[in-house]
Order: C-alpha cells, then structure tokens, then sequence
C-alpha cells in the first residue's frame, strides 16, 4: 500500500481533472491532464490543457507552449482567468520526483505544490504560471504516457493551517516514544526488543495498525503484538516515523528493509523519506537492484529515478545483477525505455 498510489487512485474520479471540455469544478481540481506531450514538446507551439467551472460557468483556462533550447524542452504553464480580479493557484513546482503508475500508463509530477498569486488581472489575460525543464531522457520517459500535473485553487489560510496541522501530527509525539507515558499498548520484535506504544498514534498513522488495533482483535485485547519478522532496529526505525514524522539516522539504516516495512504497514511517511534516500544513493552497482526493489514494494518515486538513472548509464545492464532478475514484465519495462522508438 502505497501513499503515492492511494492519492493517484483519486485520478479516478474524473470530477478533479482538469482535462479539454469536462466538467471540472475550480474548488474541486485536483489534476492537469496533458496527453501526447512528448509529441508536442517536439512541435513548438501553444496548446489547451482544459478548463475549470463554477457551476455552469467557465471560470479558468488552462494551456501550455512548448520550446526547445540546446537539446532541452520547455514546457511553459499558462492560466486564462475568465473574470476580471485577483487569485492564487498552487501547482507542482517540478518534474524531480515524477511518478509512474504502469496500470495506467500515467506519469505524476510532484504531489509538493508552488503557489503563484496574481493581482488585478483582466478579464481573459494570459498568466505565466512556471516552466517546465525536460531533459532528453525525461522526455523519453513520459512518452506515450499521460502526463498530470498536480494543481489546487485551495484557500492560502486554509491550506497553510492543513500544513500546520499535519505539521503537528508528525512531529509533537518524540517525547512519548522516550518516555510512554499513558502508553496502552507493547509492539515486540523478532529479537525481543519492547517497546512501549499509544494505539491511537498508531491508528492515525498507519491503516494497517489501525485495523490491527480494532477492539475485536486479539492484538488489541491482549494490548500485544509481535512482529515476527522485524528487527529491534527496524521496529525502531518504524517507530521514531510514526511519532516524529523523520528517521533521525536514516543514511546509516537498512533502507531496503525499511521500504519494505513501509509498504507491508502502510506507513507513509516512512515510505517517501526512505524513497528520498535511495534514490539519492543510486549507483552503477545498486541501480538495478533498486529498481526491482521499487518494483516490487510499489514505490513509484524509486521506480522512475531508478530507470532514469539507467537510462543515463545504459553500460549498467551489462552487470550479472541484470540476468538474476526474474521478473519478466519488469525486464521488458526496462527494455522498452531503453531502446528508441
């Protein structure tokens, strides 16, 4: 289970994309939706996104230009306002963290949005949001594929005050971990460590331990659980997530057991931040590995920075870590990417 894919299923309801004529209500707009844009960053020109309504009434126009500049392509953002005032839009502010969901075929750009405010703008005009930066090999990448852009017109306070909520929720708890005072429940690893624990805490970070910890369950009425298969330093790891929203020494831990944790407890948190680390400690003798790991646990992020990597240094493939991967949708993925059209 995955954050990343848990928010994408969302795409599903076609009430928050933001796709050529749809209905799509401004409050309600979740998602940019671009088709065949590797086609058209290959054609300079303008081109329509979609729009947004209140109601029956067109409210905003979304499109974009593309341009090319020493082997980069450009996509530049634009937003028409129908009505004559001020506004603010939030959209992702890069293409770094782009995920793919294969069921689909959909690439995802960053869920993490840039706001833009815009003053006394006319009626109809024209408003440059961002651009864009395509390298050749993040162009190969979103061939054939649709591409969403991540957008909101959410209230600023509001937004600011979810931040600050969600800010308080991963981080006010490190005291409890030191010191589990009114603690109710006692979480055991494979090697005896014990640790001491507040269900609701769990509960709210973790889908997985909140259906574990539903008063019919025999974890919960013993108020006792051990993870047969985790280690003390693993269940540590776990915990310190959950209770301050970080790893305080995540560098020096087994992330690829920790990816696996994170999926196996729906801990989402932990899943982006350990994505976040390997991604960064991508090399020749790890990256396909790493990819089959992202493949395997259903990490997106991973996936896509793994398969670029690759794509930059194709000589990877020639290492015997290439012929133990037995997963052969993954293998044909790979070398679908890798050999030009």
């Amino acid at each position: 289970m995955d954050h990343e894919i848990n928010l994408v299923n969302h795409i599903a309801d076609n009430g928050t994309v933001i796709h050529g004529h749809k209905v799509c209500q401004t409050r309600a707009a979740k998602w940019l939706c671009i088709d065949n844009i590797y086609e058209k960053a290959q054609r300079p020109n303008f081109y329509d996104i979609g729009g947004t309504y209140v109601n029956n009434v067109p409210d905003y126009w979304f499109l974009f230009k593309t341009e090319q500049i020493s082997g980069i392509s450009l996509i530049h953002l634009f937003v028409c306002n129908r009505q004559e005032g001020a506004f603010n839009i939030a959209v992702s502010h890069s293409i770094e963290d782009m995920y793919l969901n294969k069921k689909s075929n959909s690439v995802y750009f960053t869920l993490s949005l840039k706001e833009y405010k815009f003053k006394k703008t006319r009626e109809m005009s024209q408003n440059y949001i961002i651009t864009y930066s395509f390298s050749c090999v993040d162009l190969d990448f979103v061939r054939d594929k649709t591409v969403y852009i991540a957008v909101s017109f959410e209230d600023t306070k509001l937004a600011h005050q979810n931040l600050i909520n969600q800010v308080k929720l991963q981080h006010d708890f490190r005291d409890l971990l030191k010191d589990p005072l009114g603690s109710d429940f006692t979480i055991e690893s494979a090697d005896g460590g014990k640790f001491q624990v507040h269900k609701s805490i769990l509960s709210v970070q973790s889908e997985v331990f909140k259906a574990m910890l539903k008063s019919d369950t025999a974890e919960s009425q013993n108020s006792y659980v051990k993870l047969v298969d985790v280690t003390k330093e693993d269940l540590y790891c776990i915990l310190e997530s959950i209770y301050t929203g970080t790893v305080t020494d995540l560098n020096n831990c087994n992330c690829i057991n920790l990816l696996m944790l994170a999926d196996r407890y729906d801990l989402r948190g932990l899943k982006e931040l350990v994505q976040y680390v390997l991604s960064q400690q991508l090399s020749f003798d790890n990256a396909l590995e790493l990819l089959t790991v992202a493949d395997m646990y259903n990490s997106g992020v991973l996936k896509v920075a793994a398969l670029k990597f690759i794509k930059k240094n194709k000589s990877v493939i020639h290492s015997s870590t290439f012929k133990e991967i037995n997963n052969v949708e993954l293998v044909r993925e790979l070398c679908e990417y890798l050999v030009p059209k």
